[in-house]
């Protein structure tokens, strides 16, 4: 590393070990404990950026080096975040860096063509269907192979604890999992969702055979991860996944010196794709693979954008469900019926509200207080997802979104302002 890289590196290195060992932090630790353990409802929130925000606010890269300006990058958008979004989100009081582990696809034939968003990302994306009739292409699938690049990853680590010497511990592991890594979104893009659909009455058994493939092959992947000894704790904000949720927990745990286990942990599954079938398909055709999956966990939240109301009744049997997705599209009323007090609601505001062309903060206000005064008797989290319009010019209204959710949950804790 170069006299000007790791000198920018440390300072970056050093704003971000004061904010994760500060007294903020340690208040949104507990603010998130309290709630994720069912022991207090104390509401907290994330607001997440899908858009151009934090591109607009992060200040140019200074790094020359390729994996000093990856770590720069990282060190920043924690930062910036941080400085400019008032919620809850909790920067870990370690460093994790994730293993390097190069893996093959599933169809070499499948091909992704993404759309480009307007800002210099990409947002959607078609594919090219390669799956047309699968008794007929099932021999177009494979296994994916995965392996572990142990020279990239310890060059990673030990740039990370040059940086951080004596201010933060440095650690390997990966806090997400492949028993994670989702099927009917592969099926959909193997064939199409009007395709998968048609097919599930047309040839039930030749779906079943598809999601059993695709969902042993992520099994033996997550295996294949525990084996290695690959897993860290994912409960103190580095998960790495979870639908923009944080699972910090005094709940999960390993004995100090032993290896971590999948089931030590907080997990994460979604079907998205499963949206437009009814619950007793979703039964029939997903919660098999689902409920293998659960297993693998100790606690688990389900969902991202699929509107769960309707699906509740078979959910609930998923082993450890602590959280689901609640959407806009997701009929609250009736998850007062269909869901269990002990699941969390993880409540996704409608985006527009925030980032759309005009801002009108009490609306906001009233649409949050709606699920509030619904879902009285649960536990709430507020995730602001899908914010693609959210730019560098909306952060005054961010501050007052911030503010605005702090005094309607009553929940100040947490906040970088006084």
């Amino acid at each position: 590393m170069i006299a000007r890289d790791k000198a920018r590196l440390r300072d970056l290195a050093c704003r971000y070990a004061e904010v994760a060992e500060g007294p903020v932090m340690a208040q949104r630790r507990e603010k998130w404990r309290l709630h994720n353990r069912l022991q207090e409802r104390t509401f907290p929130f994330h607001i997440e950026d899908n858009g151009s925000y934090h591109r607009d606010l992060t200040p140019p890269l200074q790094c020359e080096e390729g994996e000093c300006r990856g770590l720069e990058g990282r060190l920043l958008r924690a930062l910036v975040a941080y400085e400019t979004i008032d919620d809850d989100r909790i920067i870990p009081n370690r460093f994790v860096v994730d293993w390097c582990t190069p893996m093959t696809g599933y169809c070499d034939e499948l091909r992704i063509t993404r759309a480009e968003d307007g800002h210099g990302g990409v947002l959607g994306y078609e594919t090219n269907k390669p799956i047309r009739d699968i008794d007929a292409d099932f021999g177009k699938l494979k296994k994916r192979t995965i392996s572990l690049d142990r020279e990239r990853t310890e060059r990673q680590c030990s740039l990370a604890q040059e940086t951080f010497a004596g201010l933060l511990p440095v650690e390997v592991g990966r806090p997400s999992s492949l028993y994670s890594n989702g099927i009917t979104n592969k099926a959909v893009h193997l064939m199409g969702m009007q395709e998968l659909y048609l097919e599930m009455v047309a040839n039930p058994d030749a779906v079943h055979r598809l999601f059993a493939f695709l969902a042993e092959d992520n099994e033996a992947l997550g295996q294949w991860e525990e084996d290695q000894g690959l897993l860290t704790l994912n409960h103190d904000g580095n998960q790495g996944y979870c639908s923009g949720s944080s699972q910090f927990s005094d709940e999960t745990a390993v004995a100090a010196g032993g290896r971590v286990l999948s089931t030590d942990r907080f997990g994460y599954l979604e079907s998205q794709e499963s949206a437009g079938i009814s619950p007793d398909m979703f039964d029939a055709f997903v919660m098999p693979h689902l409920s293998r999956f659960a297993a693998h966990f100790k606690l688990l939240k389900f969902g991202c954008c699929e509107p769960v109301h309707d699906f509740m009744p078979h959910l609930q049997r998923l082993h450890g469900l602590r959280k689901v997705s609640v959407t806009p599209w997701c009929d609250l009323r009736k998850l007062t019926v269909t869901c269990r007090e002990d699941v969390i609601w993880s409540r996704k505001p409608v985006p527009l509200l925030l980032c759309g062309d005009e801002f009108r903060l009490e609306a906001l206000r009233e649409h949050l207080r709606e699920t509030l005064d619904i879902g009285r008797d649960s536990f709430v989290e507020f995730v602001f997802r899908d914010t693609t319009n959210l730019t560098g010019a909306m952060a005054d209204r961010v501050a007052r979104t911030c503010a605005m959710i702090r005094d309607l949950t009553g929940h100040p804790e947490g906040s970088r302002t006084p």
